[in-house]
């Protein structure tokens, strides 16, 4: 067993993560690592596990010490038992904490007998043992100053290293890190030290006594010190010295507060050493710092170039100025190789054969800066065996042959929190949230985040009061100027080099609610086809003006909409901005109606009002429809909240409804409770009284998903009372339909069964077949935990037969997946194979992921109860990965549990522990209290097999405790609670006990 805890914690075995359960346990874990070979007593465990200690503390700390003593043991630990508390004893060398520190102890003794590169190398070892702070996620006061001892200890390392590295001689690639180990600790006078040294010796004297100069004034301003003896002999020694010779270089200077890019300028410096000759291509929108992190690297690759290096500004996106042509760069180019002017031909080809000659035999570095397109660029290249090019545009450049492209994206949130505080001062760091939220309202974009740092630095303003500015639009986008730069002057710049009508696609997609879009939602938008919007969005991306962060899908950055938006309040009428709403609005509803038909025939209540219909992307199967529903869910989501906030009634309450097929269909339950209430008050303020029993049952729905029952039951009867006085018959049954749902969860079957009859009969008295065949199936479900075994039989059997008659192989597929449940609770396996094992072959042909995870998980159930635990264990997985293609949780979770407990009746009891985690954790994050009961069931089992009978009995008693009032699925842990040694339908082959509500709930939902 190898122990991991630099960095989140960790157990590894046979290259295999082992698992640690809860939060509790690898606290505990924690504590013991951290004092291995030392009694941690049992109060001080209870003082670090919790703030108020429980009166079972003590009892809970037993617990926990068990589970990690199942751990430990099988990997050649020992946790031994006091009667203080716990010693835990571990292996040599087990412990990544203690590798390090004794590859450091070991460097350092090899560093002493002057061999250093062997030092370089176990500390390079040592450091590469750190994966990020201390135990990342656990928090206690030993845990935070163990923490901060081991932090020490690894920075000391690094100075050593540096160190030792500087000795080597490794000056150039030493830079680099050693700078942003400067910036993250300005106040280590050694470290500091050794980076003036190193730069020094890299012939940089001036950078030199810029940072020495930078280290003296952060330490005044924070500490009111000056440097110590180490820096000011080493500040003295530099000013001795003789001034190097000046280099000609036309390069711009390295801003000596670069931060982050090391991908990129990994990318960038690997290229240039491989290809012969080199042409890169930096490319991004805007104010992403393509020039920054272009001239970074050339600076950084200086010394391989002694033969000349060049820089040009092509101009290309200059405000009131035409890009620069071909033959003015030349002659830009050739000056700065030496070439005097009266030397320089006029012929703009002449010029081109003479920068061919003059670098052919040259070892030279080129920098086109800002360049406009592959043309502009293409006739300055040299061609040269020992010549490299890197080309900065907002533009992609793909045709340029051979050329490797980097495309920048913003800054990552470590590496922008880390420019904002360099360039802020030392103030920022008071205010960590805040300054999270400043760099979120830069949208992590370099130059805004410059131009903010910038302001805050020169201000007596707290970050805080910088976030608030920010937070306003108007506001945000005079905090983004600073004399004559601005983020949104920057940014129009390549706006302006659009077309007429890229430019108003572009201004439109400013009114997006939603985070992205496809190109059918931007075609519904500018009222065009989509083969045209298609186009208009790829040279969008192609001009970096808009993002791609998915395939066919496309964003636009925070500060870019900003700025689009101002453009279009410009350029449009408010009318126009309104019609423009209107149709990308009526798309989602549009979409929402029609691919919620395929995944909830006959339930719909109402047309949508439509206006502007639009094309829709095609779908051929029920997958499609949900792939699209869950690509366009957060922005339907967002045009409900647009529409619910600004007036538009219609949209309110239609959108939330009709998207009632997908949130049943995926158990989608986040934000749904607050978007129904909009819709209730929509439908209201419209006096829309049909609208008014939708919305009601979509809240019903939402509540029914938050365990409230009380709530649910009382919205629907609103809202069958509603469907009743409006005559609206078909509503009608859906709500008693949902009623009935609603009471099976309250765990009140014979009310249930009411609701489902009343259904039955109202569905026949309007002559709706299909709606009466589903309401039968639902009394067949509840007629099933009641036990009323045939007459739940012959509902199934009639609805089969009816399904098969009209075609509609989805209700086919959940009728047999309920014959193939009731063959189990009959004891007729054999039979329920036969019916599941149709059920998965007609869900795949007709694409119906949900119908194939249920039969999956179920036909896995089957097999465990046979005895054929090779087949549980296959489909088992195959049930798991249909329901995670397309992120289906329940039956994810169903999944989950059903193969752990195939698992453990193969005894794999620690593949069947890791997967009862995964299933609480999943259902924990989803409200899935069913799941998670069955989750604890499964882990009940596995303790009880381990012998830990009292971690056993815990586990059932919570899952007791998190099944409704009723479920017959409360019988299997009370039955081992009764009897630990009893069989339940978790653990018995052969005839189970009756079936669990979970999936009388997925089924019910399906029809």
């Amino acid at each position: 067993m190898e122990y991991r805890i630099l960095g989140p914690l960790e157990l590894w075995s046979a290259e295999r993560s082992v698992a640690l359960g809860g939060e509790r346990q690898q606290k505990l874990l924690a504590l013991l690592l951290l004092n291995a070979g030392a009694v941690v007593t049992f109060d001080r465990l209870i003082d670090e596990l919790w703030e108020d200690p429980p009166q079972t503390a003590r009892r809970q700390v037993c617990n926990a010490a068990a589970a990690v003593r199942r751990v430990v043991t099988g990997g050649g630990g020992r946790l031994a038992t006091s009667t203080h508390g716990y010693r835990l004893d571990l292996p040599d060398g087990s412990l990544d904490a203690d590798r390090f520190r004794s590859a450091v102890r070991d460097a350092e003794v090899l560093a002493g007998r002057g061999e250093a590169a062997r030092a370089v190398e176990l500390l390079h070892g040592a450091l590469d043992l750190w994966r990020g702070p201390v135990l990342a996620g656990l928090g206690s006061a030993s845990i935070d100053a163990a923490g901060h001892v081991l932090a020490e200890q690894r920075l000391q390392a690094v100075e050593r290293l540096a160190e030792l590295r500087l000795e080597l001689g490794e000056v150039t690639s030493l830079l680099g890190p050693l700078a942003g180990q400067v910036a993250e600790h300005p106040l280590r006078e050694s470290l500091r030290a050794t980076l003036v040294r190193a730069l020094d010796r890299a012939g940089r004297r001036g950078d030199a006594l810029a940072v020495f100069e930078e280290g003296r004034r952060a330490l005044a301003d924070q500490l009111g010190a000056d440097p110590g003896p180490e820096l000011r002999e080493l500040h003295a020694e530099l000013l001795r010295a003789q001034p190097a010779a000046p280099r000609r270089s036309p390069l711009p200077f390295d801003i000596p507060d670069f931060t982050g890019r090391e991908s990129e300028v990994d990318s960038l410096v690997e290229a240039i050493g491989t290809r012969s000759p080199a042409i890169v291509t930096i490319e991004g929108m805007g104010g992403i710092g393509k020039t920054a992190l272009a001239v970074h690297v050339a600076h950084r690759l200086e010394d391989r170039f002694p033969d000349g290096r060049c820089y040009v500004d092509l101009r290309g996106f200059t405000a009131g100025t035409p890009p620069m042509t071909a033959g003015a760069a030349l002659e830009v180019l050739l000056r700065q190789l030496g070439v005097p002017a009266e030397e320089v031909p006029v012929d703009p080809d002449a010029r081109r054969e003479l920068w061919l000659t003059e670098v052919s035999h040259r070892r030279v570095l080129v920098v086109l800066d800002n360049a406009a397109d592959a043309h502009q660029v293409r006739a300055l290249l040299p061609g040269a065996p020992g010549a490299v090019v890197i080309v900065v545009s907002r533009c992609h450049l793909m045709s340029i042959e051979g050329a490797v492209p980097v495309s920048l994206d913003v800054l990552p949130g470590d590496d922008a929190v880390a420019l904002f505080r360099r360039i802020a001062g030392p103030r920022a760091d008071a205010e960590p949230e805040a300054v999270a939220e400043v760099i979120s309202l830069c949208g992590r974009l370099p130059l805004a985040i410059r131009i903010a740092a910038s302001r805050f630095s020169r201000r007596p303003w707290t970050v805080a009061h910088l976030a608030d500015r920010l937070r306003d639009r108007q506001r945000r986008s005079r905090a983004f100027t600073a004399n004559d730069l601005s983020v949104a002057g920057v940014l129009a710049l390549s706006y302006h080099h659009l077309g007429t009508d890229r430019q108003e696609l572009f201004r439109l997609l400013s009114l997006v609610p939603g985070a992205d879009f496809d190109a059918h939602a931007a075609a519904a938008l500018a009222g065009v086809p989509v083969f045209d919007a298609q186009d208009v969005l790829e040279e969008l991306v192609e001009c970096n003006l808009l993002m791609q962060r998915r395939a066919d899908r496309y964003c636009l950055h925070d500060l870019v909409r900003d700025c689009a938006r101002d453009l279009a309040g410009a350029a449009h009428a408010p009318s126009e901005l309104d019609t423009a709403r209107h149709r990308l609005f009526d798309y989602y509803l549009h979409l929402a109606d029609v691919r919620g038909r395929r995944s909830m025939p006959g339930r719909r209540g109402f047309e949508p009002e439509l206006r502007w219909p639009a094309e829709l992307p095609a779908s051929e199967s029920e997958d499609d429809d949900i792939r699209q529903l869950r690509a366009e869910y957060k922005n339907m989501v967002a045009v409900a909240g647009y529409a619910s906030t600004h007036g538009w009634h219609v949209h309110a309450w239609q959108l939330p409804c009709l998207l009632m097929p997908y949130l049943t269909r995926v158990g989608q339950r986040s934000g749904v409770l607050e978007l129904s209430r909009n819709a209730l008050k929509a439908a209201r303020a419209l006096g829309d009284r049909r609208g008014e029993s939708m919305a009601l049952t979509t809240i019903a729905f939402a509540l029914r998903e938050a365990g409230r029952h009380g709530e649910v039951l009382e919205f629907l009867d609103r809202a069958i009372a509603i469907s009743r006085e409006l005559g609206d018959l078909p509503a009608a049954v859906g709500g008693l339909r949902d009623l009935g749902a609603s009471q099976v969860q309250a765990g009140m079957l014979e009310a249930a069964a009411a609701s489902f009859a009343e259904a039955v009969a109202l569905a026949r008295s309007t002559g709706d077949q299909r709606a009466e065949v589903n309401s039968a199936i639902d009394l067949g479900l509840v007629d099933c935990n009641l036990g009323r075994h045939a007459e739940a039989e012959a509902r199934f059997r009639d609805a089969l037969a009816v399904h098969q008659l009209d075609g509609y192989v989805g209700g086919e597929v959940v009728v047999l997946i309920n014959i193939g449940w009731l063959a189990q609770l009959r004891g007729r396996d054999a039979e329920a194979v036969v019916a599941l094992e149709r059920a998965v072959r007609l869900s795949r042909e007709i694409g119906m992921s949900r119908g194939e995870g249920i039969s999956l998980a179920w036909l896995g159930v089957t097999y465990r109860r046979l005895g054929r635990t090779e087949d549980a264990v296959r489909v088992g997985r195959e049930a798991l990965e249909s329901a995670r293609r397309m992120d289906l949780r329940e039956p994810e979770g169903d999944a989950l549990n059903g193969l752990a407990e195939t698992y453990l009746a193969a005894g794999r009891l620690r593949e069947a522990e890791t997967m009862l985690w995964q299933a609480e954790e999943l259902a924990m994050a989803g409200a899935l209290p069913m799941v998670r009961a069955r989750a604890h069931e499964g882990l009940a089992h596995v303790a009880h097999r381990r012998g830990d009978h009292d971690w056993a009995r815990t586990h059932w008693e919570r899952a007791l405790e998190l099944y409704p009032a009723g479920a017959v699925d409360a019988e299997n842990p009370r039955a081992h609670l009764d009897d630990a040694a009893a069989l339940c339908m978790r653990c018995v082959r052969g005839q189970g006990s009756p079936r669990a509500l979970t999936v009388v709930r997925d089924i019910a939902s399906a029809v």
